[in-house]
């Protein structure tokens, strides 16, 4: 996970009230669910968090994992990188900016 990743997960843990951990996994869940859903179009995604390492551990669909094959030999990234990349991008997708905090949550 990537400072940016980890940040947009504190965000949402803040806005919500949620531990750092369960705002790590939504927002994972909500980056792939994202990516696979265009790519692939699934709905539904499994994945594994190890938050004290700092890993998502995510095996991606057959479409999205033939994409990731195609760009990995366009770029000459791995595909471990471009998902990644991927998921970076997406982390963000879902604002805070729209939502109101619990009437009963601290200042910010």
């Amino acid at each position: 996970m990537t400072q940016r990743f980890v940040d947009a997960a504190d965000e949402w843990a803040e806005a919500r009230l949620e531990d750092r951990e369960t705002a790590i996994e939504t927002k994972a869940e909500q980056a792939l669910l994202e990516i696979e859903y265009l790519v692939s179009g699934r709905t539904e995604v499994s994945f594994e968090v190890d938050a004290e390492a700092g890993e998502l551990h995510y095996a991606p669909s057959d479409p999205l994992a033939e994409r990731l094959a195609d760009q990995a030999a366009e770029t000459g990234l791995d595909e471990s990188t471009l998902l990644r990349l991927h998921v970076d991008l997406f982390v963000g997708a879902f604002s805070t900016d729209d939502d109101e905090r619990p009437p009963n949550a601290p200042p910010v």
